[in-house]
């Protein structure tokens, strides 16, 4: 069996073909005489036939009336309806000998097919009929046939379809769910896996067909590969901005010893931009793995909205009191940052406002009274490197990558399988709305 899970999936469904044929074989083999051998419509005939056949010969050799009385009141007692008639009236001349005849004749009174028993049944045709037998010139005898109910037809046909196909087919369905689509199920979920957390190290099991594994093989490859390529490029980034920060060091200590206050203020706030472009760049490319915990969402946004009202930046908080939900506590912050971030360049004012959806998710909004988005670059102002400041360039205070709304979205959809969406603020602004669903855990706390 270990041979067969890992050949390939043609060699699979050949040998699950074959099986079928012999399954099919052996149950036909085995079943068919208890199903036949008791409830075939031939053999009735056929034993009919024989009795009647003994009657009339019974009756032919009877020479007086008692004698030909007792072949009839023998034929009662099989079972047999037989009545005496007219010559005139028979249909058929008796031939001793002539067995394949009588059959036949019998037969054709009897045996209807599927389409012909189904309407009789309807039409409430049950009357059997009759075969009239003339045995000479002065003797007929008249018998009627036998009825069969359509059990006889319809339960061995029905009994051998189950016996023969269907159950074989079910079997042999699980079984090939078992051999090759199994492990494709398992492959896809990995692979879903892996494509929702970039930090996963978890490589593809390489098991099942021989496809699969080949498959799976080449992607544990290419899974290394880019995980190589992420810390290498990491690295690098890491490298150049500890390298640059060295001489915009030095460059802060001798602008602040400059001795013209405007150019100073000017260079002061290159460098600043400069900086925090570095750290805008080293936040992007961090893929530091964080294990989600059960977290108070209301105390961790009051949080972020106090840290910046310090610094200077109206935020504030709207929710209530308490509110936990299981998340990972440093990339939302790290959003929630980003977006007010990338609001204070160009509003006045900002608001985090947390909500409880009712399917046991959260909604966090961080809106600002700025000049808002046009639709057309709510999308664009997604990616990476993208800056839309031609359209909000009224009151920007500093400039940057174009990261921050990058990372947010990536912190929520790939981290927390959320969605973030802009939409427009009334009567002015812009709103980022945060969607995060349902977790694994009960229901959030909410006070």
């Amino acid at each position: 069996m270990r041979s067969l899970r890992t050949a390939s999936i043609h060699k699979q469904l050949v040998v699950l073909a074959i099986l079928l044929v012999v399954l099919v074989s052996i149950v036909a083999a085995v079943s068919e005489p208890f199903i036949y051998g008791r409830h075939d419509k031939g053999i009735e005939i056929g034993l009919f036939s024989g009795r009647l056949e003994m009657i009339l010969d019974e009756f032919t050799r009877s020479q007086t009336a008692e004698e030909e009385e007792t072949v009839l009141r023998f034929a009662g007692q099989l079972g047999m309806s037989v009545q005496r008639i007219p010559p005139s009236e028979a249909s058929t001349i008796y031939e001793r000998g002539a067995s394949n005849e009588l059959v036949r004749r019998v037969r054709e009174l009897t045996e209807y097919g599927f389409v012909k028993s189904a309407l009789r049944a309807f039409e409430g045709d049950e009357e059997p009929g009759r075969l009239a037998i003339k045995i000479d010139d002065r003797r007929a005898l008249s018998f009627r046939m036998p009825a069969f109910p359509s059990g006889v037809w319809f339960a061995p046909a029905v009994a051998s379809g189950l016996l023969k196909i269907v159950i074989p087919l079910v079997l042999l369905a699980h079984l090939g769910s078992w051999l090759i689509t199994e492990p494709l199920v398992r492959f896809a979920a990995a692979a879903k896996r892996a494509s929702m957390d970039d930090n996963s190290d978890e490589p593809f099991k390489v098991e099942g067909a021989s496809e699969i594994r080949s498959l799976a093989a080449s992607l544990n490859t290419m899974q290394t590969r880019i995980q190589h390529m992420l810390r290498d490029r990491t690295r690098v980034l890491r490298a150049i901005s500890h390298d640059l920060r060295t001489p915009l060091t030095r460059l802060r200590m001798r602008a602040e010893r400059s001795n013209e206050p405007e150019l100073r203020r000017l260079m002061l706030a290159d460098i600043e931009t400069l900086g925090s472009m570095i750290d805008e760049s080293l936040a992007f490319l961090d893929n530091t793995p964080e294990q989600p915990r059960n977290v108070d969402l209301s105390s961790l946004l009051q949080t972020i909205s106090t840290d910046f009202s310090d610094t200077g930046v109206a935020v504030t908080f709207v929710g209530p009191r308490r509110l936990t939900y299981i998340c990972k506590p440093q990339g939302m912050t790290r959003a929630v940052s980003n977006l007010i971030d990338n609001a204070r360049r160009y509003a006045d004012n900002i608001e985090i406002e947390l909500q409880q959806a009712e399917d046991g998710g959260v909604k966090i909004r961080v809106s600002d009274n700025g000049p808002g988005l046009p639709d057309n670059l709510k999308e664009k102002v997604l990616e990476p490197f993208f800056k839309a400041d031609q359209a909000r360039q009224s009151g920007a205070r500093r400039g940057g990558f174009g990261l921050g709304l990058s990372i947010a979205q990536g912190i929520v959809k790939t981290g927390h399988q959320g969605t973030l969406r802009l939409l427009d603020r009334e009567p002015n602004g812009l709103v980022v709305e945060i969607d995060l669903p349902p977790s694994n855990q009960p229901r959030p706390a909410l006070v």
